[in-house]
């Protein structure tokens, strides 16, 4: 397993794609109002363009958060930078746009954010993910002046990562806990754990707390259940509310 170690945690909360709750989700907006609430942290998702572009998008189609049609994977850059990423959200965010990977980090920087970066994958192209996601980071964020890490469900791309940014801690997400999560963290080449708050009962919880590991939890709304998790020993949650635990 790496000896790399995660940066030392200074918030329990990540905003779950910034202020999600308050403005359409990996937007600009969104990490604004975010920072304005509290925040410390934020957590967004990257994808690739059908011409390698990175933009700031959870789904595989571009329907639920824009105007277009379509799967992101099949769409040049600049016509996911042509739609409407807020209206469908509120008219007040009506010609909000997708960001790209490079503007969002501005963003992060300009409002005092550090950054978790979730590695939406599509299968075949990890390579060419990683690789410009790298790139990217080393040309527009200051790595390790900043608190910085990667995640992914992919434990290919977190194996790339790995490779690439070898000086980024890397988290794996997962639904469930697994049964032995140090061995699962060492395969995927990661320091962190993400699971399914959902899917994480009282036994999971213990199970992974008494693993002595770094983990973490999402999507959590609501404040009795956030302070149960950490009680619990969750090192933090993942929520659409940045101001979610006062």
């Amino acid at each position: 397993m790496s000896t790399v170690r995660p940066r030392i945690v200074n918030s329990p909360l990540v905003a779950h794609r910034g202020a999600s709750a308050l403005a359409p989700e990996n937007t600009l907006p969104a990490v604004e109002l975010a920072a304005a609430r509290g925040a410390r942290w934020i957590e967004t998702d990257v994808r690739l363009t059908t011409d390698g572009g990175l933009v700031m998008i959870h789904d595989t189609t571009l329907e639920r958060t824009t105007n277009g049609v379509g799967a992101v994977a099949r769409t040049p850059l600049a016509a996911i930078g042509a739609l409407d990423a807020g209206a469908w959200f509120s008219p007040a965010f009506a010609g909000t746009r997708v960001p790209e990977l490079a503007e969002f980090l501005k963003a992060v920087l300009d409002c005092g954010l550090c950054l978790q970066l979730e590695l939406k994958e599509n299968s075949g192209l990890e390579e060419e993910l990683v690789s410009s996601v790298a790139r990217t980071l080393e040309a527009h964020w200051p790595i390790g002046d900043r608190g910085l890490f990667l995640s992914s469900f992919s434990e290919r791309c977190m194996r790339l990562a790995a490779q690439a940014l070898p000086q980024v801690p890397r988290a794996l997400a997962v639904e469930y806990a697994p049964r032995d999560p140090v061995e699962r963290l060492a395969e995927a080449r990661c320091q962190i754990l993400h699971v399914q708050a959902a899917a994480t009962g009282p036994e999971a919880r213990a199970r992974l707390s008494a693993a002595g590991l770094e983990w973490a939890a999402a999507t959590i709304n609501d404040p009795a259940e956030a302070h149960a998790f950490l009680a619990a020993g969750a090192t933090s949650i993942l929520t659409d509310h940045p101001d979610l635990l006062g």
